[in-house]
This record gives C-alpha cells, sequence and structure tokens, in this order.
C-alpha cells in the first residue's frame, strides 16, 4: 500500500468531480469485470482526502462512534441509489475499491490520493499523517524504477503568490517522498491556441 499518484485540485468542488469521473472508471460494474477477468480481482484503490472526509482527529471513542454513524449513512445511501446508474455514482460504495475514511487511508494509502493544495499542506505539518508520506516514500525506495505521479490540475490558475505557495509545497513532497523519478502531469481546459504539451520524467539528484 502506497500512494502511486497524487491527484491535485485547488478546489474541493473539482475533487468531487473527478472522484465521479474515478468511481466510473475504476469501481463501476463494467471496470470490477474487467478488473476481475483480467487483472485477477485486483483493484487499483483512491481515496478522497479534503475537510469532507472522515472522520477527523485522534482515534478515541467518540470520533470512533462519529465514524461507525457515518459509515452507516455511506452505506444507507449507496443502496438507495444501488440501481440507478446516473445517481450512483455520486455515493461511494462499500465493497468497491473507493477508501472510506482518513484513518483507512492513514494505515493503508490508497493507490490514487485526491486532495485541494490546502490540505495537502496541513498533511505535512502533522504527524496524524505522517505514515502516508513514509509508506510511499518506502515504496520508492524498495525499487529506483518505480516513478510517482503527480497530477495538478487547473494549472492555469497557479500564478503569482499563489503559484508560489503550491511550487514551494510541490518541493516539499518531491523532497519529503526522495522521489527520485518524478511524472508531473499539469492540467487545464483553457490552455490557449497553439499552446505545447510538454511531457518529461525527470531524475533528481536531491537538488531544491
Amino acid at each position: 500500500a502506497a500512494i502511486r499518484a497524487l491527484l491535485l485540485y485547488p478546489l474541493n468542488a473539482l475533487v468531487e468531480d473527478q472522484l465521479i469521473r474515478l468511481r466510473e472508471a475504476l469501481d463501476s460494474a463494467p471496470a470490477r469485470a474487467w478488473l476481475n477477468t483480467r487483472r485477477r480481482g485486483n483493484r487499483f484503490y483512491f481515496g478522497r482526502y479534503t475537510g469532507r472526509t472522515p472522520v477527523s482527529g485522534d482515534r478515541n471513542a467518540g470520533n470512533t462512534a462519529r465514524l461507525r454513524a457515518d459509515l452507516r449513512e455511506m452505506e444507507r445511501d449507496a443502496l438507495l441509489v444501488a440501481n440507478d446508474h446516473e445517481a450512483r455514482r455520486f455515493f461511494p460504495t462499500m465493497d468497491g475499491a473507493e477508501m472510506w475514511s482518513r484513518w483507512d487511508m492513514q494505515d493503508s494509502p490508497p493507490d490514487l490520493l485526491i486532495t485541494n493544495y490546502s490540505m495537502l499542506n496541513i498533511m505535512l505539518m502533522r504527524g496524524i499523517e505522517s505514515g502516508i508520506f513514509d509508506t510511499t516514500r518506502q515504496w520508492l525506495a524498495d525499487d529506483r524504477k518505480r516513478v510517482f505521479h503527480l497530477i495538478v490540475d487547473e494549472l492555469h490558475t497557479y500564478r503569482g503568490r499563489q503559484g508560489a505557495d503550491v511550487a514551494m509545497l510541490l518541493r516539499r513532497i518531491r523532497n519529503l517522498l526522495e522521489a527520485d523519478s518524478l511524472q508531473v502531469v499539469g492540467t487545464s481546459a483553457t490552455l490557449a491556441g497553439g499552446g505545447t504539451i510538454v511531457q518529461e520524467t525527470r531524475q533528481y539528484d536531491g537538488e531544491a
């Protein structure tokens, strides 16, 4: 268990939109059928780690009770829309590849972690999430041929002070993970006509 790809968005609304697409691509009935027949039942695990993800704080009795209540509500909602193809994309299933809570992802990081840059900055400052990055760093260290993928959406919005803040955040991630091989993908729906897309996998020597 480790993060293979970190999907970074500026707004939670964009996170939610991408989550719907990932449910369709990785956890829908056709996707599961394909994985069962072609990949021996393996799954691509993914999870949203934002302020909406239950449950924040330490693992005490009160938070455990809150998480149980949240999971019951999630299961109820998923069952209500189970037979509605359009509606069910908006709800996580309880038996699929989508991870339910922060505690799940802290214990076993998903292959794809989806968050916003504000939450990522908070995660980097707290010990409670350090295991997510420790496990991922070890996964990368075990095989230097492995590549960590960083997807930065709405690339055109990162300008001025906000752009500088996000640039520093990405450097911190690279240095924390000791990622020798890093694939960065920037996406934008407003790329000017005639613009050029550059794809590059870089090998870093530890210099910032």
